[in-house]
């Protein structure tokens, strides 16, 4: 993270729109399944919903979070405007083979190959990021480039609805050497394909500098150096991963399954819910990543060093109670009103979790801390947070018309304990944050050893 600013501000935010772009592709790549259920159980045979949520989460995930490591070991040493390159270019074929697709297993193979590229992105992203921005204007930076989950899930519900009910309506498309493709099969096709042209975008930046480094050398930590570092804010990490853990999860459950959840109990349709939800998530969604980031510099810039938990803690406050009453309320206009606050608060911890590992790790680590996140976060919230509802849908309640009632249990239990851990980790974050400014000094001054 640098002291001072060395870029043109026009150079640094074309990269903040190159790299906002490529993420919001990931995640529409990701997501635009959950706009498909019905269409995808139907033709799979009748699948259960506990079946389609392992492809919406599991099969993502076994791959995305085996190779975080790898690739944020990669992002720590190698060009990461490459990695970047590769990676996007990788889930965007593999997200188009998910349209040649004819059986359960050959989905979930396509679906886990989606994982392979996006597990190169937030390592080199959040890593290229540090290096362009000062710690007071990056968490505005990273709040733009975080508000992409809502940017590709508002595109994939906008874009997706309306698709999918329109290729449900009319016969089966027929393509050259494929042959014929169901409607939801088309749609991973014309999404996925587009991604090639993205690449294009990002190698038109440059490998920035590394900055804060604790190493002269090139070579990659070694992974005892980084298992000593975490262990060293050990109880710091603990707390700050279980919340977001417990955000995390909350987050992803609503996003698997509120189109399903206002098709089966509200009986609206998937462009209805599809344009409404999309559009709240796109307008509301980025407005409350990126008013998330500009808050945070603002305080740091006056003088709160751990603004960025501190925000995160008050959004869980505020969550507590408006997403647990958000699937309970039974009129559908009623509630989509109570959704756009939650949206809001919602979309501001991402960034401010990712502003919050660049700000203390040494930059031979930020991509392997990033990684790590994922690893430690992503992976049971992305495995396990489309399955949660679904479970309890099918086993407890023995309902489909009770994923309402899955999914505001469930968010009485994450926000709480999201609440009580960033309460109980402020303290570790401040002391972290004094020792990370002893890492930037001038060439000749002796420079710690990572702990």
């Amino acid at each position: 993270m640098l002291t001072e600013q060395r870029y043109s501000t026009r150079y640094l935010w074309y990269v903040v729109f190159v790299l906002t772009v490529a993420s919001a592709l990931s995640y529409i790549d990701r997501q635009i399944l959950n706009v498909m259920i019905g269409p995808v159980k139907r033709d799979l045979g009748g699948i259960s919903d506990t079946q389609v949520s392992l492809i919406m989460g599991l099969a993502f995930t076994l791959v995305y979070n085996a190779l975080s490591i790898p690739m944020g070991r990669l992002a720590d040493r190698a060009d990461r405007r490459k990695l970047m390159v590769w990676g996007i270019a990788g889930w965007s074929v593999m997200t188009a083979a998910c349209g040649v697709a004819n059986q359960y297993w050959q989905l979930f193979l396509a679906r886990m190959g989606v994982g392979i590229g996006e597990a190169t992105l937030g390592p080199a992203a959040n890593s290229t990021l540090a290096d362009l921005f000062t710690r007071a204007s990056l968490p505005i930076a990273i709040g733009f480039v975080s508000a992409s989950p809502f940017l590709g899930q508002g595109l994939a519900n906008i874009l997706g609805g309306p698709l999918i009910d329109y290729l449900e309506s009319v016969p089966n498309v027929h393509l050259p050497v494929i042959g014929e493709v169901f409607s939801w099969q088309m749609v991973f096709i014309v999404v996925g394909l587009p991604g090639l042209l993205v690449t294009l975008l990002v190698m038109t930046t440059r490998e920035p500098k590394r900055e804060g480094r604790l190493s002269e050398s090139d070579a990659s930590v070694p992974a005892r150096e980084v298992w000593a570092f975490i262990k060293s804010r050990g109880m710091l990490f603990f707390l700050m991963f279980t919340a977001y853990l417990g955000l995390s999860i909350q987050g992803f459950s609503l996003f698997s399954w509120l189109v399903e959840y206002y098709v089966r109990n509200h009986s609206w349709t998937r462009t209805e819910i599809g344009l409404t939800y999309g559009t709240i998530a796109m307008v509301v969604g980025i407005t409350g990543s990126v008013f998330a980031g500009w808050l945070a510099g603002r305080m740091i810039a006056k003088g709160t060093p751990d603004a960025t938990l501190r925000i995160v803690m008050w959004t869980s406050v505020g969550l507590l109670p408006s997403a647990t009453a958000f699937t309970l309320i039974p009129d559908p206009h009623t509630a989509i009103y109570v959704l756009i606050p939650v949206t809001f608060l919602m979309a501001m911890p991402s960034g401010l979790m990712m502003t919050t590992l660049q700000a203390i790790a040494p930059n031979e680590l930020r991509g392997q801390m990033v990684a790590f996140y994922l690893l430690a976060v992503n992976f049971i919230s992305y495995t396990f947070a489309p399955s949660l509802p679904a479970v309890l849908s099918d086993y407890v309640f023995e309902s489909e018309l009770a994923l309402g009632k899955s999914i505001s249990g469930l968010a009485v239990i994450n926000y709480t304990v999201a609440i009580i851990c960033l309460a109980a980790c402020l303290p570790s974050y401040r002391r972290a944050l004094a020792e990370t400014d002893t890492w930037y000094r001038k060439p000749d001054d002796a420079q710690p050893s990572i702990p």
